[in-house]
């Protein structure tokens, strides 16, 4: 065997097991996110009641925002 033949057979097997590791961590991420898709539908179910509550009880015309209230501040310019 020559030195050519070794570089060509470790390229080969470096190849391959990058390939295989690659498939691997996708296996992997693809099984976090699954569970995490999982997480997050349970979490949906739990949330969607309380939040439907919250909606009912609050007043029809409450403004949280607050955004009619006036001040006392005026505006320094003019519009046009």
């Amino acid at each position: 065997m020559n030195i050519k033949e070794i570089a060509t057979g470790v390229c080969i097997v470096l190849f391959a097991g990058s390939i295989g590791w690659t498939m691997q961590t996708l296996i992997e991420v693809d099984k976090r996110t699954a569970i995490m898709a999982e997480k997050v539908s349970e979490n949906h179910k739990m949330i969607t009641p309380l939040w439907e509550d919250f909606i009912r009880r609050s007043k029809p015309n409450d403004n949280l925002a607050k955004l009619d209230d006036e001040t006392d501040s005026k505006a320094w310019f003019k519009w046009k």
